[in-house]
């Protein structure tokens, strides 16, 4: 059991983060999915109660692990937002943007990005499928792997339920395709079956498992 994971993915070293990121070297690049801004304050605007806290606790995340690698860039490869935008939530986004300014980000939008606003978020806007050799980037799991790409993606929030270690976020490896976990705490998962989990790794925010 380890906190990160050196891997190497379509011939390209790549290191696999406890907390739910993937960081590639070469392009000094830190990866993540699903990071659902705003998904608490959606849910008490429809009068559900739930905790907040929720961005706050995300980015100091993401903080750490920029200052961790020393990424030079942050990619969100979709679902930006959970929903529409909130003002405390764009506050708060503005603040960790004011203090990372040096680092170049991007987003690929996913499903729940129908309100994101690239100008006022600072951020680039990636298209779905953009190829970075030997990587396609892309929110949702395409159809069929295409064998001259790897593809990096999330959408599905995947986990896994592994006893004696409970149910936690998977790094989904495919062939062709690695499906990282949801960055969101707050977020639910799709169960991947155990036979399908093979190669994958596990991850619980403190320690990675790699599994048979």
């Amino acid at each position: 059991m380890t906190d990160t994971l050196d891997l190497v993915l379509a011939g390209e070293p790549v290191r696999l983060l406890a907390d739910r990121a993937l960081y590639w070297p070469a392009r000094r690049r830190l990866c993540i999915a699903d990071l659902h801004l705003g998904k608490g304050d959606t849910f008490r605007a429809a009068g559900i109660a739930v905790p907040t806290g929720g961005t706050t606790h995300d980015l100091e995340r993401l903080a750490t692990l920029l200052a961790n690698t020393g990424a030079a860039e942050l990619w969100i490869l979709g679902d930006f937002l959970h929903a529409r935008r909130h003002r405390a939530v764009d506050a708060a986004w503005r603040a960790f943007r004011e203090a990372h300014a040096a680092v170049a980000m991007a987003v690929v939008p996913g499903n729940h990005d129908r309100a994101f606003d690239p100008e006022a978020a600072g951020v680039a806007r990636v298209r779905e499928g953009h190829v970075d050799p030997p990587f396609e980037f892309r929110h949702a799991p395409p159809a069929e792997s295409d064998a001259g790409h790897h593809v990096l993606c999330g959408h599905v929030h995947p986990v896994l339920r592994l006893p004696p270690l409970g149910r936690h976020p998977l790094f989904w490896l495919r062939p062709g395709i690695t499906v990282l976990p949801a960055f969101s705490a707050f977020t639910g998962g799709h169960p991947v079956p155990r036979a399908d989990s093979a190669g994958s790794v596990l991850c619980d925010g403190r320690q990675l498992v790699r599994l048979g």
